[in-house]
Formats: C-alpha cells, structure tokens, sequence
C-alpha cells in the first residue's frame, strides 16, 4: 500500500512538472487579414507537450456561450456545437499536435469573423488569445503601401537632382585646375624661370626709380 501511494504521488509530481504552457509570446496576438483570405489561430507551448490526446477548445469570446469555433476531444474533431459560419472553414493541423503546437485554420475569412478568439486546454488549465481583424479587400494593401511611402525620404525635384548633379561636376574640375596651378608655380620654381622673372621685375623697377629721379634732378 505504501508503494502504491509512493508511486501515484510521484507520478503525480512527474505529470506535473512536464506540463508545459503557451509561450508568453503567443498569449495575446492580434493577426491582420482581408476578406477572402485565411487565418492562422497558432500557440507553442513550453516545454512541448503532446496534445494529441488533450482537450482544447476554440472560441469567440464576444459571442458568450454561443461562440463555439471548433472543438478538440482526444484525437478527434468535435464539431457537433461548432457555429455555422464556421462549418467547413476551420483546418486543425493535427502532425502540430504532436510537438505541442496549436495550429487551426480559418479559411476564407469575412469582416464578421473579427474579434478575440481563445484556445483554451482544460488539462493545463492554460490558454491563449488571437484577436483577428478583417479589413475589406485591398485595405490591408493599401495600409502596407501607406506605411512604407511614410517612412521613405522625401522626395525632391528634377531641378534640385540638377543642382546637385551639376555641383558634384563642378568641383572635381576646380580642384583639378588647382592642382594644375600650383604643379606649374612648382616646376617654374625649381627650374629657376620663376626666380629670374622676379629678378627681371626688380631690375626693370629699379631702372624705372632711376630714371624718374634723373628727370627730377634736371
């Protein structure tokens, strides 16, 4: 008797300890979709657990008792409170089980089907919440194309693209005549040409200051 009560209550403590719950990460996901479109309802949790032969639930929490979206009882489907606008919609990826991943499905979805779903797993006593929003077709595009066109850099004019362009020209030609310059200062310099033409200039200037006070002397 005391080893079956030793036993049960650590087989109690095991069960326990490897029961795992939905990463923080998935407890409460919005997902954004157009009409016509499919939609994924997906928590993990952690550690993995087989659910395979759990029990979970699907459902709209706006809709009270009467928002049953799709039922799990141990392997198999249970439809039979499942809404009728969900019937024929929603895919349960049951190879997801298996890795402790709730994958459902929700095909072709309409603006009624927005709102906060929850998955909830009684054996875990643990859930998780997707609210599901539906725009109207072409919207979400549309939002995506307006987002990306707000975080671009404004965009300028042909005439400033010109200024721009004919500046990034001008410059390399200055410092280019430049360099030019001072390379022809720096070989009359060294070549004495330079030197001499000052020589000449003094000369002639100083033959100009003589002549002018010759004249004023006579």
């Amino acid at each position: 008797m005391k080893t079956f009560i030793f036993l049960l209550l650590t087989s109690l403590l095991f069960a326990e300890t490897t029961l795992g719950g939905f990463l923080l990460s998935d407890l409460n996901q919005t997902v954004e979709a157009e009409e016509g479109h499919d939609v994924i309802l997906q928590g993990r949790l952690d550690p993995p657990v087989d659910l395979s032969s759990y029990t979970f639930d699907v459902a709209r929490l706006d809709l009270g008792i009467y928002g049953d979206v799709y039922s799990y009882r141990r392997g198999e489907d249970h439809l039979d409170d499942q809404m009728d606008r969900y019937r024929d919609r929603t895919t349960l990826n049951h190879e997801d089980l298996i890795r402790g991943i709730v994958t459902l499905k929700i095909s072709s979805v309409t603006l009624s089907d927005s709102g906060p779903y929850k998955v909830y797993v009684p054996d875990l006593t643990d859930s998780f919440i997707v609210n599901i929003i539906v725009v109207p077709k072409g919207q979400l595009s549309e939002m995506k194309r307006n987002a990306q066109a707000s975080t671009r850099p404004p965009a300028t004019s042909p005439e400033g693209e010109n200024e721009k362009a004919a500046r990034a020209h001008i410059v390399p030609i200055v410092l280019l005549i430049l360099v030019a310059v001072i390379g022809v200062i720096i070989v009359l310099v060294k070549g004495g040409i330079m030197q001499n033409y000052m020589r000449q200039f003094r000369e002639r200037r100083n033959h100009q200051a003589q002549t002018t006070q010759e004249t004023t002397s006579k």
